[in-house]
């Protein structure tokens, strides 16, 4: 059965979880697909239309894409080997605003795959330090928020799903529904700090 998490990180918010799991453990970021079998890690330069892969060599030492026929190119095998994909937030405009989409951490766990135990423990040690340095999505898209963009969602910045919606009156209502909520979270807090 596959896991995720799903996240709201600005670049901040990403370099910080990628140098804290970096620190702790032989940890690699990847492109997943490429034009080459070679792994080589990526630098700070991240882009968000790009799906990652979070490499642990303690669990793995060697890892090569796969060759994918059609349409042609090479691939990480996230279901057979003990490799989580990393999809980043990417940033975008609703409704003229800026607005942030929502990434995961996402790994495959079923039992037939055959993957070592410490794959689990090590994708739960990556859940438990966003749960305990992130704060709960305030919104309805769920995910957790980092520092970052939270402060982004709180100067009125949109937490967007893990894509850009179509401008139907459906999402233009919930996720209008974000701004007066902050509205009016911060006019109760203000009100209770002159109490």
């Amino acid at each position: 059965m596959g896991r995720q998490i799903h996240f709201y990180m600005l670049p901040e918010d990403r370099s910080e979880f990628l140098r804290v799991i970096q620190e702790h453990d032989s940890t690699a970021v990847i492109l997943r697909d490429s034009d080459s079998s070679q792994v080589e890690p990526i630098g700070e330069d991240i882009s968000a239309d790009k799906t990652l892969c979070v490499w642990n060599r303690k669990l793995l030492p060697n890892l090569e894409r796969k060759w994918i026929p059609d349409p042609g190119y090479y691939r990480i095998d996230t279901l057979k080997a003990p490799i989580l994909e990393f999809t980043p937030s990417f940033t975008a405009t609703w409704e003229g605003k800026p607005a942030l989409g929502q990434g995961r951490l996402f790994g495959n766990f079923e039992p037939y795959l055959g993957k070592p135990d410490e794959f689990g423990k090590w994708y739960e040690g990556l859940v438990h330090w966003i749960r305990q340095h992130y704060r709960k999505n305030p919104v309805s898209t769920g995910g957790y928020v980092g520092p970052a963009a939270y402060e982004f969602y709180e100067h009125g910045g949109y937490l967007l799903p893990n894509f850009l919606p179509p401008k139907t009156k459906e999402w233009l209502a919930e996720i209008g529904k974000q701004h007066k909520q902050s509205r009016t979270a911060r006019v109760r807090k203000k009100a209770k700090a002159r109490s």
